[in-house]
């Protein structure tokens, strides 16, 4: 059975399921060239199935989300009224909490009663039978059947889906059960939206500068102040936003956190909010006593450091992150729902993120042409790059298929050696970032254990740069610049089985240098999305001026 999956939000994208298995993905920004955009896909949809070698007639079905009823649920919006009148705030503040309450619902009421079922009738447009389902159904699926898992428990957390904002299933002989759903209001993902907000940055976008910024500060002042904002509540196993203490504001806006602004540094801030955000996941995960894996999905598990906390967890025996684990990930999630809708059988796990275009020869020598770029053909170019970085070189690398989702995984990379700490400033001026953060690591597999401390049950994240792990002191001392002030790294464990052609150049790399480790950062100038054509290589190339372009086996030249 073949099935396209639709996903409309932030990070629009398409994906293509063969018989269970995914064959092709990506996301419009990597078509269009505008970061996170949502709207329906209709590059994406073309490219997906021009991958998948399918046309649209020969689609058995369309699978999308947005399955939540064109009214909100007021319930929860009357409880949390009823409970804004009984406390002791004063008049005025009680007042405001008011008005942001009734802005929430109506903002609601307008996304469900106007955007979504005009991106349906959009879908619908498509001419193939349609399945629809929930947001953080999508998102649960994605976690749950990208693992593999036969049992566990799956969390889903991000801003806003539909009619929640977080939902706790149990999974099991491929069927998930919903256990507990956080109300919108109680968002922890806007929670960190409006502290990332509040300290300059943009929500939605720019979260992990927060985190880069929290390792700066081991003592946060802010901290008490900031967890009064955000709880669990045991007896329902949900999240609670508290509204009088500051959340939850709409357009991310929280006057409460503009008061602390003036009082604490943004490291104080930041620091605050991740504890916060850390201890508040862990008491539900804690709650659910009987050791268990977990299998997360949302924009919340972007933060890498939150899943090393979970996966610490006494009770956990391993966490999932479906790799792309904001709404660009709903495409897939989706699709296998309707897979197993339709056939009874759970797809099949997850095993590659290489789901986008390749490029082929003639495009890229037409564009290195076009621009009068030096360049050659290099039989051996995984030896040659390796060379090339031993040599202290940056080079910028295309490789194979397209990654789908947040990461640069080696094939749309910017690689350099890892023992030069100062590469963090160099480099992102050069391709105007700025960040918090060092850039991630590469590692090898073989290598991996003597790297990184606690690995244990997350290693499967770590094929996806999407957790953190604490640094031994061999990484510390070969790979300064990617090592954080905490002492952790986000590493990406690249094993011969999952990326041969990028193993072949660390293993190359490691037999030059001794060093198991290069620094992997995305291949793309600041807010613009990761490379995909040879166009943006070669233009993204050219901007960061960068010395060395390695485009399948081609090796090209900068100017200087």
């Amino acid at each position: 059975m073949n099935i396209l999956g639709v996903a409309f939000l932030t990070d629009a994208s398409a994906a293509v399921i063969r018989d269970g298995v995914v064959v092709a993905a990506i996301g419009e920004e990597r078509l269009n060239r505008v970061k996170l955009w949502n709207g329906i896909p209709r590059a994406s949809i073309a490219k997906a199935l021009e991958l998948a070698g399918l046309s649209l007639e020969q689609i058995d079905l369309v699978a999308t989300h947005g399955a939540a009823p064109l009214e909100p649920d007021a319930r929860p919006f009357e409880a949390k009224e009823a409970e804004i009148r009984r406390s002791d705030l004063a008049p005025d503040r009680r007042e405001a909490q008011l008005d942001h309450l009734r802005s929430r619902l109506a903002h609601e009421r307008w996304v469900l009663g106007s955007r979504t079922p005009a991106y349906l009738d959009e879908i619908r447009a498509l001419g193939r039978p349609v399945r629809i389902y929930g947001h953080h159904e999508a998102h649960a699926a994605s976690a749950y059947y990208g693992s593999g898992w036969d049992e566990c428990t799956v969390l889903t957390i991000d801003g806003w889906g539909e009619d929640g904002s977080s939902t706790l299933w149990q999974g099991a002989h491929g069927k998930l059960l919903p256990l507990a759903r956080t109300y919108t209001f109680d968002s922890l993902g806007y929670f960190y939206g409006a502290v990332t907000k509040a300290l300059g940055f943009t929500p939605h976008r720019h979260e992990g500068k927060i985190l880069g910024l929290a390792a700066y500060c081991t003592d946060s002042r802010s901290y008490p102040t900031l967890r009064t904002m955000i709880d669990y509540d045991s007896s329902a196993k949900r999240f609670l936003g508290r509204m009088e203490r500051g959340l939850y504001i709409p357009r991310f806006e929280n006057p409460y956190l503009k008061e602390l602004v003036t009082a604490y540094s943004r490291e104080d801030i930041a620091a605050g909010a991740q504890r916060s955000l850390e201890e508040v996941v862990g008491a539900l995960i804690a709650d659910l006593g009987n050791k268990t894996k977990l299998a997360v999905a949302g924009g919340v598990f972007a933060n890498v450091k939150l899943t090393q906390r979970l996966n610490e967890r006494p009770n956990v025996d391993g966490v999932y992150v479906f790799p792309n684990m904001g709404d660009g990930g709903l495409s897939v999630g989706a699709a296998w729902l309707a897979h197993v809708q339709e056939t009874g059988r759970r797809p099949a796990p997850l095993r590659t993120m290489l789901l986008g275009p390749a490029l082929a020869d003639a495009e890229i020598e037409a564009e290195v042409s076009r621009e009068g770029l030096r360049y050659r053909r290099v039989p051996d170019i995984e030896e040659h790059v390796a060379a090339l970085l031993a040599q202290g070189h940056v080079v910028a690398r295309v490789r194979g298929r397209m990654e789908f989702g947040p990461r640069a995984l080696g094939n749309r990379s910017i690689l350099y050696h890892a023992a030069d700490a100062s590469v963090n400033q160099w480099l992102n001026q050069q391709l105007h970032r700025s960040e918090f953060m060092p850039f991630a690591p590469a590692t090898l597999a073989e290598h991996a254990d003597a790297c990184y401390e606690g690995l244990g049950g997350g290693r499967e994240p770590a094929k996806y740069m999407a957790i953190t792990c604490a640094c031994t002191p061999r990484m510390r001392a070969e790979a300064p610049a990617a090592v954080h002030v905490d002492g952790t790294a986000r590493p990406q464990v690249v094993s011969w089985e999952d990326y041969p052609e990028f193993h072949r150049l660390l293993t190359a790399y490691h037999r030059l240098t001794g060093r198991a480790s290069v620094v992997n950062t995305s291949f793309n100038m600041h807010e613009e999305p990761i490379v995909c054509t040879a166009r943006d290589a070669v233009r993204a190339f050219q901007a960061g001026r960068l010395p060395y372009l390695a485009i399948e086996d081609f090796l090209v030249e900068g100017k200087g």
